[in-house]
């Protein structure tokens, strides 16, 4: 515990300076000797101690449970209390900050020191495990690397985290989820492979320090029998139980400088490793890295989209077979970066959903789509109905129907103008909601529609059970359909199938005149696609409505 900084608060000089020689002779620093709860916060900020020795009973408007309170959180330095008497409400407050020691005094120096020991041990050891924690990793991985400084070896630096560990503590309880840590924390440490240092970082992720390696192959061969060694079964209440874990490497000196850029990195390749489905090792590359700031630059970016408007909604006209007018717009969501100009909905709507943005996303969607419905309507065009997707964030919701209704009281637009779509799979998801769902909506008037019909579970017996009104042939039915026989063929017998249930169908994605002319042949109802205009924005599609424009079929 040799070379430990120490801070001393204590408003009795005498005893400060006792404590302060005692605690040189054993090997310690004195990072400095304050006598107020003001002077102990300033000079833990300024020195950052490993230790602090805190007088319960300092002077000031700052007292010494106070102070040590917010040390402890701030800088996450423990403390060890010293006082010459307590009360039970002083106590009370003392516990409450979780101290790592208390000392009565006059206390003996053999006391003192074994208290700071015990203390700095806690505070570097992980309580489940007793592993070192990421305070002692960084201390020993520092000391490491400085000593290999002049050697030509490779420091390889793992980060390793158990793949579905959740599932177990949900599952099982968190008793033998504590108790599968535990035995991987074994393991790691019994394992017979060249390790130096193992340490249990946050939940189930745990740091592995290699001894040196020549190659990059050495250390490949290491992690993939550490991997296995971890794979092995448990024994869990008579039961076999298994763990797979993924794992990233980064290696000194090429992946970085010191020991809190080679665990960053390490961290970065394992959740590479993550992504590629677990149990398997990932070396740190500059590429994937980029890739992760990318993406978290992007992450940042789209967080900020929705406040700053950068979103905007475009309209794809759906048009009627029968009339060849349009009688209603699939309202869909672009974005319009500031520096990368219009992203792709494919690159961020996937991205929302798994953020959790693409609730409020969708609830912005639709409350700007009925407004601009209904202010077109003002205006004097031709009655529209808008088409609203919705998505299973959005559905799990369990304020959706009240969201729905709300907006549509607030943007005056009648029921009867809003198509709702939802896709199959969401639907099947919780029939039963589904349903009571749309026998509300259904009661208020809005239409509902079956999205990407075909492209999930392709039941055909869910549309019975449920009141649907329309139902949308995905393109990838659509696409070649003259040529395609397969595809011609379900898409006949869809159409079949929903005029039988009174459902208008809806072919999106139509982009010839062959697949115009199957859909009319074998009486589809209504047609969207790029064969008549792409999905346009506010203003265009404003002054397509104006033209009137009626297409001939």
């Amino acid at each position: 515990m040799s070379n430990k900084k120490i801070l001393i608060v204590e408003d009795e000089s005498i005893i400060a300076e006792d404590i302060s020689d005692s605690l040189i002779s054993r090997g310690y620093s004195i990072t400095g000797i304050v006598y107020s709860g003001e002077e102990a916060i300033e000079s833990a900020a300024e020195f950052r101690p490993d230790l602090v020795l805190m007088d319960v009973n300092l002077q000031g408007e700052i007292d010494g449970i106070t102070a040590a309170e917010e040390i402890r959180s701030r800088f996450q330095i423990p403390v060890v209390y010293l006082t010459a008497y307590a009360d039970e409400n002083t106590l009370r407050r003392v516990n409450a900050t979780k101290p790592f020691g208390y000392i009565v005094k006059p206390f003996e120096e053999k006391n003192l020191h074994t208290t700071i020991q015990i203390a700095l041990h806690r505070h570097q050891h992980d309580c489940l495990t007793n592993l070192p924690n990421r305070s002692l990793l960084r201390e020993q991985l520092s000391l490491l690397l400085d000593k290999q400084k002049e050697l030509p070896e490779m420091i390889p630096v793992v980060i390793l985290s158990l793949d579905r560990i959740n599932r177990i503590n949900s599952t099982l309880g968190h008793d033998i989820g504590d108790y599968v840590l535990c035995k991987v924390a074994e393991r790691l440490s019994n394992c017979t492979e060249k390790i130096n240092i193992v340490a249990r970082l946050e939940s189930a992720e745990f740091a592995i320090v290699l001894e040196p390696v020549a190659e990059k192959q050495d250390a490949a061969k290491i992690a993939r029998n550490i991997l296995d060694i971890v794979a092995q079964a448990m024994i869990v209440k008579g039961s076999e139980l298994y763990v797979t874990a993924s794992m990233g490497i980064s290696l000194s000196p090429g992946d970085g400088n010191d020991g809190e850029e080679l665990l960053k990195n390490a961290y970065t390749a394992m959740y590479n490793s993550q992504e590629k489905g677990g149990n398997k090792y990932q070396f740190y590359t500059a590429k994937v890295a980029n890739n992760y700031i990318n993406k978290f630059t992007q992450e940042t970016c789209l967080r900020n989209a929705l406040k700053r408007s950068e979103f905007e909604v475009y309209y794809e006209p759906q048009i009627e077979i029968k009339t060849g007018k349009i009688i209603g717009a699939e309202a869909l969501v672009r974005w319009n970066h500031p520096k990368r100009g219009r992203v792709s909905p494919a690159e961020f709507i996937p991205m929302a959903e798994e953020m959790g943005l693409i609730a409020p996303l969708g609830e912005w969607v639709l409350e700007t789509a009925c407004r601009q419905t209904k202010a077109w309507q003002t205006e004097g065009l031709p009655p529209l109905r808008v088409a609203v997707n919705v998505s299973a964030r959005q559905f799990d919701r369990k304020n959706l129907t009240e969201r729905v209704s709300q907006i549509l009281r607030e943007t005056h637009l009648d029921p009867k103008f809003l198509e709702l779509e939802l896709t199959e799979g969401l639907i099947l998801q919780d029939e039963a909601a589904a349903s009571q769902a749309f026998t509300v909506w259904r009661d208020m008037g809005i239409r509902i529609a079956i999205d990407d019909f075909g492209t999930g579970y392709s039941s055909l017996s869910y549309p019975k059970r449920l009141p649907f009104d329309a139902l949308k042939i995905d393109k990838s039915f659509i696409r070649d359909i003259a040529d395609d026989r397969q595809n011609a063929a379900i898409t006949i017998a869809i159409i079949q199938m929903a005029h039988s249930m009174n459902m208008t169908v809806i072919a999106e994605g139509v982009e010839n005149q062959r697949e115009l002319s199957f859909l009319c042949v074998h009486d589809c109802d209504e047609i969207q696609g790029h064969f008549f205009s792409q999905a346009l924005p506010k203003a265009e599609f404003e002054v397509l409505l104006k033209s009137d424009k009626c297409w001939n079929f």
